[in-house]
C-alpha cells in the first residue's frame, strides 16, 4: 500500500451523533471510497456520550480520575466504530473497528491526559491491503502493560494527527458539524465570520484558550511535524478552514479570533512566606498533580507575598487539597463565577496599540478585570461570567474580524 494514497479522516461526536448522522457519514466514506480514496477513519464518542459516562463516574467518585475511569471513558468510542462498520458493511465496503491496543496506540500512563508514544501501523496495513477500510477508535491508548488510557477531551483530533505523522501523511482531515473555524463561537457572537485559514500558532492558542475546534495537542503535533490540517463540514461538501504553516500567509490579520473560556477559577493567597522556596513548592506540587496553571500575579508587601493564579474548574477541589496542606485556610480566597476572554492574531506581533484597544473597550463598558497576561500573538483577561456575552461582543466589534 502506498503510504501517499491514504486519506485520514477524523468524525468528531457531532457528526456520528445519531443514527442518522452515521449514516450519512458512511454515505461520505463510501463516496470518497468510489473516488479512488483509501480513507483511514478516525472516530470520536456520540455527541453527549462522554458526558453522560463522566456523570456515571461522578456520582460514584467524584474526583476520581485512573485506571477505571479511562476504562470507562474510552467505551464511548467503541460503541461508534462498531456503529460506523456496520452502517459501511450495509453499503458492502468492507470495514474494521479497531481499539487503540488493537492499533498498538501506545502512550504514557497518565490517565485522562495521556500523550501518545509511538504507533504500530502494521495492523492498519494489513486492513488497507485487504481493501478493508480501518475505523479507528479516537482518544484512547494503552500503556506497555496494556491499561487502557485517554488522551483528554477531544483527543480524537489528537489520535488523527498523530496517524497522519505515522504514515508520513502531508494533510489530515478534522470533520465537525459546521462549514469553517470563526472568528467567534456563533453561539456567542451572532456576527461571527468564517475564516479561511488560520497559522499553527494562532490555532495552538486559540485550542489553549477555550476555543474546542481542535484539540490543543493535535495542533502541537501537526506544527512539529508540518501536517496541515483542514477542518471541514461533514455535511457539506465544502472548502474548510486550513491551518498552516504561518510561512504560507502572505498576510496576517491583526486579529484571527476573539476565544473564551467559561471555566476559569482564580485563587488568591495572601500573606504568604517571602521569597521563591514557597512558591516553587506549591508549583511543584501542582504539577505533580497534573494541574495546569495559567495567569500568574505576584507581588511584595510588608507583611508577606500576595499571590494570585487561574486554574480551569475541574481541577479545583484537587488544588485545594494541595494549598490547605501548606497554608490556612483563611489566607487563601477562591474566586468562582469567572471567564476567560481573549484576542489571538500573529498580525498582533508588527502592530503596536493593540492591548491598549483591548483595555479601552473594556473600561467603556464597565468591566473590570481580575487578572490579564499577554504574548505577541494573544491578550487574555480574566473577567465575571456574567459580562462575557457583552464583553465578548464589544472585543470582536472593535477589531472588525471581516474575511
Amino acid at each position: 500500500m502506498n503510504h501517499k494514497q491514504i486519506h485520514i479522516k477524523k468524525f468528531g461526536g457531532t457528526s456520528v451523533g445519531s443514527i442518522e448522522k452515521i449514516e450519512q457519514v458512511a454515505d461520505r466514506i463510501a463516496k470518497d471510497k468510489l473516488l479512488g480514496q483509501n480513507p483511514l477513519v478516525v472516530v470520536s464518542a456520540m455527541s453527549g456520550e462522554t458526558n453522560r459516562l463522566i456523570s456515571l463516574a461522578t456520582q460514584i467518585a467524584p474526583s476520581c480520575r485512573g485506571q477505571a475511569y479511562d476504562m470507562l471513558l474510552a467505551s464511548g468510542e467503541q460503541v461508534s466504530v462498531a456503529l460506523l462498520a456496520l452502517a459501511l458493511e450495509k453499503r458492502n465496503i468492507k470495514a474494521t473497528p479497531l481499539l487503540a491496543h488493537q492499533v498498538g496506540i501506545k502512550t504514557d500512563s497518565l490517565f485522562s491526559r495521556a500523550r501518545i508514544q509511538e504507533i504500530n501501523t502494521k495492523q492498519i496495513k494489513t486492513c488497507l491491503k485487504m481493501n478493508h477500510i480501518p475505523l479507528v477508535a479516537g482518544f484512547q491508548g494503552v500503556t506497555n502493560g496494556n491499561t487502557i488510557t485517554t488522551l483528554g477531551r477531544g483527543g480524537s483530533d489528537t489520535t488523527a494527527v498523530a496517524l497522519a505523522v505515522a504514515f508520513k501523511q502531508s494533510e489530515c482531515e478534522i470533520f465537525t458539524d459546521v462549514p469553517k473555524i470563526y472568528t467567534a463561537d456563533p453561539r456567542l457572537i451572532k456576527k461571527a465570520t468564517q475564516i479561511p485559514k488560520l497559522s499553527f500558532e494562532e490555532m495552538m492558542e486559540m485550542s489553549s484558550l477555550g476555543s474546542q475546534v481542535l484539540h490543543c495537542r493535535s495542533v502541537e503535533i501537526a506544527a512539529k511535524y508540518k501536517i496541515k490540517i483542514h477542518v471541514r463540514s461533514t455535511f457539506e461538501q465544502t472548502e474548510g478552514t486550513w491551518i498552516l504553516p504561518k510561512e504560507e500567509f502572505m498576510e496576517n490579520p491583526l486579529v484571527s479570533a476573539v476565544t473564551h473560556d467559561r471555566n476559569t477559577v482564580i485563587i488568591k493567597m495572601y500573606p504568604v512566606p517571602s521569597g521563591t522556596e514557597f512558591i516553587a513548592n506549591l508549583f511543584t506540587m501542582l504539577a505533580e498533580k497534573h494541574i495546569s496553571v495559567d495567569i500568574i500575579s505576584q507581588s511584595y508587601h510588608k507583611e508577606g507575598q500576595r499571590l494570585a493564579f487561574s486554574i480551569t474548574a475541574e481541577d479545583l477541589e484537587a488544588a485545594k487539597k494541595i494549598i490547605y496542606e501548606i497554608i490556612e485556610q483563611k489566607k487563601v480566597h477562591i474566586i468562582e463565577g469567572l471567564a476567560k476572554l481573549s484576542i489571538v492574531g500573529v498580525g498582533m506581533a508588527n502592530h503596536p496599540g493593540v492591548a491598549a484597544r483591548f483595555f479601552k473597550v473594556l473600561n467603556k463598558i464597565g468591566v473590570d478585570m481580575h487578572l490579564v497576561t499577554t504574548s505577541e500573538i494573544k491578550i487574555s483577561a480574566i473577567i465575571d461570567k456574567k459580562y462575557l456575552s457583552e464583553a465578548a461582543q464589544a472585543i470582536h466589534e472593535e477589531f472588525i474580524l471581516i474575511y
